[in-house]
């Protein structure tokens, strides 16, 4: 089975919807870009189109050093079905996804002068709208199933436009991000339970690469291609805080949101990159990897799902 691994970082204000600062974007991206050169790997880069237009000089580095500039959203708002109760969380209306993805595809490609392909929904929180609104814009590929969420899809798929949780025959290629194996480790204590993200953060990267044989073993059942989709943000590679006053209070955050981010999430990710690697890893960005696909054995069928 040939394992490949695409990181994915959401380039978004710190702390996904919380704050309105880019010091994730404007310097932890830095340090992730050091990173992927000194690996020789590459990555994509989901900016939505508030970000990219408050900071130019990124997207064109991102560009410029190799990697894919991808599409988030507009303004990193709700373009899918809620998974969780958030506050001031304003979901939009259907009738309005598709114009608000074009405004972030034509921000994107006017900054990077590449045109984009592929997409992540904000949370990972995508719906029947937005599917549409990727296919009618010429997107290639969306990075926002969450095995985590749906249990159901371990490996690449098109999406059908009656059912997008069922494959079809859309253009769009869906990368599901993966989720570890529910009875590996006692999951509960997090409020992402056995969903990967942050717990590379959280708990390094030896507890992660130790957890991604079992994903690979039910992809293996599928498809002869092992794909393990990351999603990460810039945020996570400087200090943030453990609160935050606005003018009408105060709201302070889960130790999941924080904890840990900084110099310990760089070293984390820079030793799972090099144990994948030495593990026989390839890494690519989502638009390489449409060719990998495209080019590889197409699904098996059969078992689907994660364990419980």
């Amino acid at each position: 089975m040939k394992k490949y691994i695409i990181l994915g970082f959401d380039m978004e204000t710190d702390i996904g919807s919380y704050l309105k600062s880019y010091r994730g974007v404007r310097e932890g991206t830095y340090l992730i870009l050091d990173l992927l050169r000194r690996n020789g790997i590459p990555a994509t880069f989901f900016f939505t189109g508030e970000s990219a237009q408050h900071n130019e000089k990124v997207v064109r580095d991102v560009v410029t050093a190799g990697h894919e500039a991808g599409c988030h959203s507009l303004k990193h708002e709700t373009v899918g079905e809620a998974h969780f109760d958030m506050p001031a969380d304003s979901p939009i209306l259907e009738e309005e996804v598709q114009h608000r993805l074009e405004l972030n595809k034509r921000i994107v490609q006017d900054l990077s002068g590449l045109e984009p392909v592929s997409f992540r929904a904000p949370r990972l929180w995508q719906g029947r709208a937005q599917l549409q609104a990727l296919e009618n814009l010429g997107f290639r590929v969306d990075a926002s199933y969450s095995v985590f969420a749906h249990q159901e899809r371990l490996v690449p798929y098109h999406p059908s436009r009656a059912n997008w949780l069922e494959p079809g025959d859309m253009r769009v290629l869906e990368i599901p991000n993966f989720a570890f194996e529910s009875n590996s480790y006692r999951f509960e204590r997090f409020f992402c339970k056995n969903d990967q993200w942050p717990l590379l953060r959280l708990l390094g990267a030896r507890f992660v690469f130790d957890r991604l044989g079992p994903v690979l073993q039910r992809q293996a059942r599928q498809s002869e291609i092992g794909i393990l989709l990351f999603y990460l943000h810039p945020w996570e590679f400087q200090p943030m805080p453990g609160k935050h006053r606005y003018s009408e209070g105060t709201m302070h955050f889960r130790p999941e949101l924080h904890k840990n981010c900084g110099r310990r999430m760089a070293g984390e990710l820079e030793r799972f990159v090099r144990l994948t690697l030495e593990d026989g890893y390839r890494y690519c960005s989502c638009r390489e990897f449409l060719s990998i696909w495209g080019n590889g054995q197409q699904p098996k069928g059969g078992d689907a799902g994660i364990g419980n």
